[in-house]
């Protein structure tokens, strides 16, 4: 939800309908829904911001800018901006 984009995506309903959001995914923020897994009963939890690549990307610039987030994703604040979250929790 840290990500601009996503956030204006799911908050201003415009925006929602012209962007095709899809009602089937759902934006966090990951500190809240660690503590959640936690308190319902999940252990070993463990969540990571990945994915800068915007779908719209043209094919020609993907592999470029694709190196560019992986980058990202290992700078600390400049992760959390990320458009996704790798989830892992053992029950």
């Amino acid at each position: 939800m840290l990500n601009p984009q996503i956030a204006i995506q799911k908050n201003v309903p415009w925006v929602k309908q012209r962007l095709g959001d899809s009602p089937d995914e759902t934006a966090f923020f990951r500190w809240p829904l660690q503590r959640l897994l936690e308190i319902t009963g999940y252990r070993e939890v463990r969540i990571a911001p990945f994915d800068f690549l915007h779908p719209k990307t043209p094919v020609r610039l993907v592999n470029r800018l694709d190196a560019v987030g992986r980058f990202l994703e290992t700078v600390p604040v400049i992760s959390e901006f990320a458009g996704s979250l790798y989830i892992r929790a053992v029950k």
